[in-house]
């Protein structure tokens, strides 16, 4: 599993973000030197997530992790996910930053894992693939979240991969023109696949036939995609398939079944984050 994947730098300003100069409570009463622990617990069936970065942001505020449980751990409820020791301060310190990462991070990766179970029930060999539109300067761990939960990133850039869009044939001239580049696109970029986001099974036969890589439907039925994609295989072995739009637990078991190769989604960005108990105890 991937590990911590924020900077020092970043989790410093985590910490500095929620704590400018000190923390006026702990202060106030006077408790910052006395040694504790504090423990998280879920709450509910969870895939675990941002432990490692949890774990960075105790020992940055001073205080020292004994038990932590990796990213993409899957727990029952009320099982441990990590525990720390150190001063009052310390902990007040770190544990609503922690709990923040905590929580946010296990909820998509859980939303992750179980729409990946969902397809897999139907269709083994599909994959999961999560999308770019994660909420800004969320993105190194959105896409942790979602390799946690068992889907992998669609595209982490634009600097990383080809994939045309229509909104490129307006400058380029439309699909003819594609069609005739397209041998000279993949000659420059050998390395690369050549993708294609479609919204018309005329377009899919076009481009499949023109020689592209990984043909995209965007917005297609279920109804229509299931003909489509059992012709396109037989034609042409070697293409890959994939659908978005609009893939969520209700419907990913039929697009699914529809035999496509990737089902490419936002879905587990977006929903409640996972609930996670903690318990503070003075340690004499």
């Amino acid at each position: 599993m991937i590990g911590n994947i924020l900077s020092d730098a970043a989790i410093e300003q985590l910490i500095k973000e929620d704590v400018p100069y000190f923390d006026l409570t702990t202060l106030g009463l006077g408790i910052g030197k006395q040694p504790g622990t504090i423990e998280f617990y879920s709450r509910h069936p969870m895939v675990v997530c941002a432990t490692e970065e949890a774990t960075r942001v105790f020992h940055q505020c001073g205080a020292e992790v004994l038990f932590c449980v990796e990213s993409s751990t899957y727990l029952t409820a009320e099982q441990q996910i990590l525990k720390a020791t150190g001063s009052a301060e310390a902990l007040h310190i770190a544990w609503r930053i922690a709990l923040n990462l905590l929580e946010y991070y296990s909820g998509i990766a859980t939303r992750t894992n179980n729409l990946v179970k969902a397809a897999h029930q139907v269709n083994p060999a599909v994959g999961i693939v999560g999308t770019r539109k994660v909420f800004p300067s969320t993105r190194a761990l959105s896409v942790k979240a979602i390799i946690a939960g068992g889907a992998v990133p669609h595209r982490l850039g634009l600097s990383e991969s080809i994939l045309i869009f229509k909104e490129h044939l307006i400058y380029l001239g439309g699909m003819s023109k594609l069609i005739e580049c397209l041998p000279q696109l993949k000659q420059r970029f050998q390395e690369h696949k050549i993708a294609m986001e479609v919204e018309t099974v005329a377009d899919a036969m076009a481009i499949a036939q023109a020689g592209v890589d990984i043909i995209q439907f965007d917005k297609v039925s279920c109804l229509e995609l299931k003909p489509v994609v059992s012709s396109l295989k037989h034609q042409y072995p070697n293409i890959k398939l994939a659908v978005a739009g609009g893939i969520n637990l209700d419907n990913v078991q039929d697009y699914a079944s529809t035999g496509v190769d990737l089902l490419v989604t936002s879905f587990p960005y977006f929903g409640k984050p996972a609930d996670i108990a903690v318990k503070m105890l003075t340690t004499k």
